[in-house]
């Protein structure tokens, strides 16, 4: 019995040793990644592929298969899958347009400096980075705001200080629930 414990811890360790060297493979890929969207999961690309149910067949003589999918339905299907290779593609052609963008805004930061204007290129470079990387669309329906008064009933996101919690804590302690 004392074997088979033994055993089981050595196997429980090992698991643990690749779960944090998965965990930190993850992390780094993730970092090289510079958030061009590429998701992998160990090496692997994950692909998302959505199937829809064809409608229940009716009883009628005059109906074909074509009838039961539509060119809307047919849309649908054939964008739900993404090939392996495309994402690899799309991956390069990320990382070659970043380094584009890149080389440009440098060559105009040096044309800036030598106009002695570098600081003034540097600050607007900066707001606009500021104003393109944050989202100045809609939001979607069901999407919770950091900021509760713009959600249905005020309702705050999990994690927010109120006031109400501040209070209690203050009078009873924070070890208190109520």
């Amino acid at each position: 019995m004392a074997d088979f414990q033994e055993q089981l811890r050595h196997y429980r360790q090992q698991k643990q040793k690749r779960e944090i060297l998965n965990n930190f493979k993850s992390k780094i890929k993730r970092f090289w990644m510079l958030g061009t969207g590429a998701d992998t999961i160990q090496g692997k690309y994950q692909t998302t592929i959505e199937v829809k149910p064809a409608p229940a067949q009716s009883s009628s003589i005059n109906d074909t298969p074509d009838e039961y999918v539509s060119s809307e339905d047919e849309d649908e299907l054939s964008t739900g899958t993404i090939n392996a290779n495309e994402e690899k593609e799309n991956r390069c052609l990320k990382y070659t347009l970043w380094t584009v963008y890149f080389l440009f805004w440098v060559t105009l930061y040096v044309i800036a400096i030598e106009l002695k204007f570098g600081l003034v290129f540097l600050m607007l470079s900066a707001l606009f980075g500021i104003y393109f990387n944050t989202r100045t669309g809609p939001k979607k329906p069901n999407e919770i705001s950091a900021y509760s008064i713009f959600n249905k009933n005020c309702e705050s996101i999990d994690g927010t200080l109120k006031a109400e919690q501040f209070e209690r804590e203050i009078r009873y302690g924070s070890g208190s629930v109520r």
